[in-house]
């Protein structure tokens, strides 16, 4: 896996999509900038428009280790 570090020289851009069958709400947020995605949803539709594109200023802080919360198990106990 490809990671990237934020700074100066980096321009991160947020793309907004709905899913056309289910309404499902996905954002990718990249340094490769998308001319044009064509993805799946989650429901199996490939029927997906892109409703904006903005600059996402928020800084990368850290990642959570994939190894924090276990699937189908609560966090909180």
């Amino acid at each position: 896996m490809k990671t990237h570090i934020m700074d100066n020289n980096n321009n991160w851009t947020k793309y907004d999509y709905v899913c056309n069958d289910c309404d499902a709400l996905m954002e990718i947020t990249t340094l490769i900038k998308l001319k044009s995605w064509r993805g799946w949803c989650s429901c199996g539709s490939p029927n997906l428009v892109n409703i904006g594109v903005s600059d996402a200023f928020a800084p990368v802080m850290s990642i959570t280790p994939s190894n924090v919360v276990k699937i189908n198990s609560n966090p909180y106990n």
